[in-house]
């Protein structure tokens, strides 16, 4: 039967319209319905249902402003268009709903304000249909309009005391003039312009006289002029464009547009320079992202929100835009598609679409002049606030402080749009052709889908194709709300010792760390603060967005809100080494990893000095102030001069091309090198009986014999061993790494010289060393690196999560045999090399230590870096992890 009535021609326009009318009313039952669902659904516990019930007064005050709209139209336009009042009470009611949602409060007062736009628009087509009222007194009007607005320059206030000063108010009720003078400058220019031109104006005629247009001019400047001393530029604007695209509609020269324009961004270059709120604005719109935190929070919180809304929305009252400042007036298009979606946000617009092209609609059909253009100026008055403040919200305008008509909080604006709703529906329904305007009008029609399909285009960028990327930043407080209600994975050791869990319950959990010597790697989980380490590499599976089940994950964000328990993750680690490592490396500033060299396993990484996650929030000041960076993970964010732990490397790619063995004579092995005018000589001394050769530079420590060693390979052999060994590479690994240093350009043997003995623009970092020396002792070579050894969805089992990146062999067996030989003093005993390195123009000293151990058929590797200390203490810390290890049979 509904259906019937609409498509049925026959059928009345009272019908029609009731029945858009019942389908806005159940979508806004259903959504108040929701509301009240939502902490139910958000903490999964049917006790918290209905702990919101103060929205549903939204309802029936619809409903009666409904029917008395309608039956007031029954009497005075029975045959008005059917689409113009259940479009904009959709968007009103939708709007009421939000600003409950969001602030109870305001939502009130809100309310209130839709019964006095209802008993506006009562009043409004109870009046004359002519609306001589208007017409006739457009001088008086105006001049209480500008009145009104000079009057804010002396007893301007803020409702909430601030600035800026745009409204007069009394006893907590403020009126904003700048509202209701949109409505009286239309009107005026309707009025002028159809009195004035009417009679002498034709396209085949000329020009009018300056003379004729003088006064529209003087009293367009006045508006403007003070609304540019009240910085309420985006009005001034919309003023602009109101003008501009009257006369275009009167004349017909779409050449008004560009000189509009052309004033438009003068006054907008004038306002960046002279309001500091303009220029902010523009600056965000520009590029917001350096400044994020700062004069850009909300705009880049505002799309944050909408990535965060995805297609479907997070749910009414599931999601988190009170993150955005002004979310309830000039951010509520964000607050919908957050919580309704992409295509919550595409019926917004469309609704917007409809409204002003049935505003067209009535344009085209009224012969009078004057009520064509009064009907075209509203449309093109609503038509270009939605566009202007729905642009600013998605980034694709400079953003403006107007509101949204009909939807945002604000009694000004909602009982004007209700002014204006009422005087499209007294000038519907005729059936009469304006051939007058139809050129001008049809091109504003078609202007008009081009402005919407640019919003709608744009918020699809944002929703969908950058989404992830928006939702992934680390300045998105909604992952830490999702956090309070999700529980969180656990995080274990290889032998399941519990590293990091969420403890509480729905709505309080918190993230707790029984080792917080592992933060190094884990890292923490901060409210206020974010994410680091693993906590943030792996968060998609930790919280739960992401895993095997994509259809259940869906269902847990349609239904609640946030993603189902997070799965559990099983580290490489064990926790006792990774105790260890920490301990050693407590009072020096340095990092330690330890290896499994064939598997790639991360047994134990520690960077000091480092930090508690579970003190994080309180000792945020000090950690972040702290000059010895305890939030920097040397061990992969280090960047170190490598010195002579670059010997062994060198020498066995020597052999491996054939141009020098072992036991050759090294010359000058006792020489120092003279390193920013600090002297590198070997590490121990040489006893002079014993032969000098390589094998006693390399254990010694002497940097002479390895620049000879380092010009004979030459510069691209030279870069060409580096490649091989992976210190060009970025380590893959599921942890925040920065990039490494490329190939030199070694210009000179004496560069080629230094860079040989560690001391040229090469930096490395101890996980790349690490690596490097399982491929010089292991046999696969080069191994992939991991950290996390498998996952396990909550109430499944366990899955294995294999490396980022792969091994490959690099160096001949019979040469890896020899290395090991030179290196190992005893089979089952540690072994190993220490070097130093000087870094800088200072020439601080950096202590090295690369070992290894071979135990129950395994190869492990420890690689220790000491900073502002020689190589002995890096040495004796990374023979106490082996000697743990060998003497307790661990891992």
């Amino acid at each position: 039967m509904w259906i019937d009535i609409f498509v049925n021609q026959e059928r009345t326009s009272e019908e029609r319209e009731l029945f858009l009318g019942s389908l806005a009313f159940l979508f806004l039952l259903l959504t108040a319905f929701a509301l009240s669902f939502a902490s139910a659904a958000r903490l999964n516990q049917w006790s918290a249902f209905g702990d919101r019930w103060g929205h549903f007064l939204v309802l029936p005050v619809w409903v009666f402003g409904f029917w008395l709209t309608r039956r007031a139209l029954h009497r005075t336009n029975p045959e008005r268009d059917p689409i113009l009042l259940p479009t904009a009470f959709l968007l009103t009611g939708w709007g009421l709903l939000v600003i409950w949602r969001l602030f109870p409060n305001f939502g009130f007062r809100q309310t209130g304000w839709f019964v006095v736009g209802i008993t506006v628009l009562y009043a409004v087509l109870h009046g004359d249909r002519n609306l001589s009222w208007l017409r006739r007194y457009r001088y008086v009007w105006m001049t209480v309009g500008l009145a009104l607005m000079i009057l804010t320059l002396v007893f301007g206030t803020h409702p909430t005391g601030g600035e800026p000063r745009l409204w007069l108010g009394c006893c907590g009720v403020y009126l904003q003039p700048s509202e209701p003078l949109r409505l009286l400058l239309v009107a005026f220019l309707a009025s002028f312009l159809s009195d004035k031109l009417r009679f002498t104006f034709h396209r085949d005629e000329g020009r009018q006289s300056f003379s004729t247009l003088l006064p529209l001019i003087v009293i367009w400047s006045l508006s403007v002029v003070l609304l540019l001393v009240q910085r309420d530029l985006g009005m001034g604007m919309l003023f602009l464009a109101l003008l501009a695209l009257l006369l275009c509609v009167v004349t017909g020269r779409w050449v008004i547009l560009v000189f509009a324009s052309i004033f438009g961004m003068l006054v907008g270059t004038m306002g960046y320079f002279l309001f500091d709120v303009v220029g902010q604005r523009i600056t965000a719109w520009i590029n917001p992202w350096p400044d994020s935190i700062g004069g850009s929070y909300q705009l880049v919180q505002s799309l944050i929100a909408l990535a965060s809304g995805g297609v479907v929305g997070r749910g009414f009252g599931l999601g988190s835009p009170g993150f955005v400042p002004a979310v309830h007036t000039d951010f509520i298009f964000t607050a919908i598609t957050e919580e309704f979606g992409l295509l919550g946000g595409l019926a917004v617009i469309m609704l917007f679409a409809v409204l002003v092209s049935r505003g067209l609609r009535v344009a085209f059909h009224s012969r009078d002049p004057f009520g064509a253009l009064l009907a075209a100026g509203i449309s093109i008055s609503l038509g270009l606030q939605a566009v202007l403040i729905i642009g600013g919200n998605i980034r694709l305008l400079p953003l403006v402080g107007v509101t949204l008509p009909f939807v945002s909080y604000g009694g000004s604006s909602l009982v004007t749009s209700f002014l204006l709703l009422g005087i499209l529906l007294l000038l519907s329904g005729k059936t009469e052709w304006n051939e007058t305007f139809t050129r001008p009008l049809a091109a504003l029609h078609y202007g008009n889908l081009i402005a919407w399909g640019a919003l709608a285009v744009t918020l699809g960028w944002w929703t969908v194709y950058r989404a992830p990327i928006l939702v992934s930043r680390t300045d998105n407080p909604r992952r830490a709300v999702e956090d309070l209600y999700t529980k969180r994975g656990l995080i274990v050791d290889e032998a399941g010792e519990l590293l990091a869990e969420s403890t509480g319950s729905p709505g309080s959990y918190q993230r707790t760390y029984p080792h917080p010597e592992s933060a190094t790697v884990i890292g923490y989980d901060s409210f206020t603060y974010g994410l680091s380490g693993l906590e943030s590499i792996m968060d998609g599976l930790l919280r739960g967005s992401e895993g095997d089940n994509p259809i259940s994950i869906w269902w847990s964000q349609l239904t609640s809100g946030h993603p189902p328990p997070g799965s559990d993750l099983r580290l490489t680690l064990h926790h006792h080494l990774q105790k260890a490592a920490a301990d050693q490396l407590s009072g020096y500033q340095g990092g330690l990893v330890l290896l499994e060299a064939q598997s790639g396993d991360v047994l134990a990484m520690a960077s000091s000095p480092s930090y508690d996650p579970n003190r994080f929030d309180q000792e945020w000041q000090d950690i972040a102030t702290d000059p010895a960076s305890p939030l920097l993970n040397r061990v992969t964010q280090g960047r170190y001069q490598p010195g002579m732990v670059l010997s062994p490397y060198i020498l066995a790619w020597s052999m491996q091309m054939g141009i020098a063995e072992p036991g050759d004579l090294a010359p000058n092995l006792e020489t120092p090198i003279e390193v920013n005018g600090q002297s590198l000589e070997c590490l121990v001394k040489i006893l002079h009986d014993s032969k000098a050769d390589f094998t006693k530079a390399l254990l010694n420590g002497c940097p002479a014999p390895f620049v000879t060693l380092g010009m004979e390979l030459g510069a691209d052999e030279f870069n060409q061993m580096l490649e091989a060994f992976g210190f060009f590479e970025r380590p893959e690994v599921r942890l925040p790494t920065i990039d490494s240093s490329g190939p030199s350009d070694l210009p000179s043997e004496r560069a080629l010289g230094l860079a040989a003995v560690g001391q040229g623009d090469l930096t490395i970092n101890p996980l790349q060393l690490a690596r490097a020396f399982a491929g010089l002792i292991s046999d696969p070579g080069l191994p992939g690196l991991r950290v996390v050894d498998a996952y396990r969805p909550q109430g499944g089992d366990w899955s294995e999560i294999l490396p980022l990146g792969t091994g490959r062999q690099v160096l001949d067996p019979n040469v890896r045999k020899w290395v090991i030989e030179v290196l190992s003093d005893a089979a089952g005993q540690p072994f190993g090399q220490r070097s130093e390195a000087l870094a800088g123009e200072v020439g601080e000293r950096l202590g090295w230590y690369q070992g290894g151990l071979f135990m129950s058929g395994n190869r492990y590797v420890v690689v220790v870096v000491i900073e502002d200390q020689n190589s002995i203490v890096a040495e004796r810390i990374g023979r106490n992890i082996l000697d743990l290890m060998r003497s307790e049979g661990i891992p």
